[in-house]
């Protein structure tokens, strides 16, 4: 029996396992995409209800000062232009002021001595006269000084070269201290030399407070008699009148002219300032030089500074 051989079967293929690598990513990519978009939706909702505060581009210039926008405008800031803002206001000095006066100054050696000390002192010259004619350029060496100016006594122990007299018109007295302008042309203030019979004249003073305002000279009050008149014709006028209110040298020795000094010192602490006057006397300078530590418990100035 002849077998025929079997056809053998059909070889089948192996079906080969899809890679699943590939659906993977395409899952985590999508994933991704998604929670983008949920986060984007989520960021716009948030803005929408709460919009940032951005700046304005308006800054304003004003008076070569910019206005940030956080801060106050500088009108709230500083509210006058002339005013300094508190934090950064100079130090303002606010001791009591005094001012030492030195009437009578007409030598070489009294100038050198008074500029010798280390205060604002203030030296009042007297006008030339023959032996003195070198005062109105003593004058020119002093920062700042005032004139001595003559006027007439009750008794004359050593009359002036010129001396307004009570008798004097207007115009004599205009005459008078123009001269003396002329010779001391940077001086402003003029306290009265003697002057007891003339300050206590009412009529005479006001021609010469007149006269000395048509020149705009300044008349500072020696006191050198209880009964001066000028106290009530500044009164009259409305204006300030600078007046004496210590002699220091009455007595020329020194531990008088240092309770003189220290009665002026605290003068000046009860009330803010003080008027002194001395002379050229060798014990009254040296007091003052000595006494620089008194002193420091008020600024001595200048009579303009006060």
């Amino acid at each position: 029996m002849i077998q025929t051989p079997k056809k053998s079967a059909p070889k089948r293929k192996r079906r080969t396992k899809k890679s699943k690598i590939p659906k993977f990513y395409i899952i985590v990519s999508i994933a991704v995409i998604l929670l983008s978009i949920v986060s984007i939706a989520t960021a716009m909702i948030y803005a929408a209800r709460n919009p940032l505060a951005l700046p304005s581009n308006n800054v304003s210039l004003q008076n070569n000062q910019t206005t940030h926008p956080t801060l106050p405008p500088v009108s709230t800031i500083i509210t006058d232009a002339n005013k300094t803002p508190p934090s950064i206001a100079p130090l303002i000095n606010t001791k009591p002021k005094l001012a030492i006066i030195i009437d009578d100054v007409t030598f070489p050696k009294q100038v050198k001595k008074i500029l010798s000390i280390p205060l604002h002192i203030t030296p009042s010259f007297l006008p030339p006269k023959p032996e003195t004619l070198f005062s109105e350029e003593l004058a020119k060496k002093c920062e700042f000084y005032m004139v001595h100016l003559p006027l007439e006594a009750m008794k004359f122990e050593r009359p002036e070269a010129v001396t307004i007299l009570v008798n004097d018109s207007y115009d004599e007295i205009l005459e008078k201290l123009s001269r003396f302008k002329q010779q001391f042309p940077r001086a402003v203030y003029y306290n009265n030399h003697t002057g007891s019979k003339f300050t206590a004249d009412l009529a005479a003073m006001r021609r010469l407070i007149d006269a000395m305002d048509e020149l705009d000279l300044i008349f500072v009050d020696s006191r050198t008699i209880a009964r001066t008149k000028a106290p009530e014709i500044f009164a009259e006028q409305g204006r300030k009148l600078l007046q004496r209110d210590v002699f220091l040298d009455n007595e020329i020795e020194e531990s008088a002219i240092k309770a003189q000094l220290l009665i002026a010192i605290n003068k000046a602490k009860e009330r803010g300032f003080a008027i002194a006057i001395g002379h050229p006397h060798d014990k009254t300078l040296d007091v003052i030089m000595n006494s620089l530590e008194d002193l420091r418990e008020v600024e001595v100035v200048y009579l303009k500074d006060l």
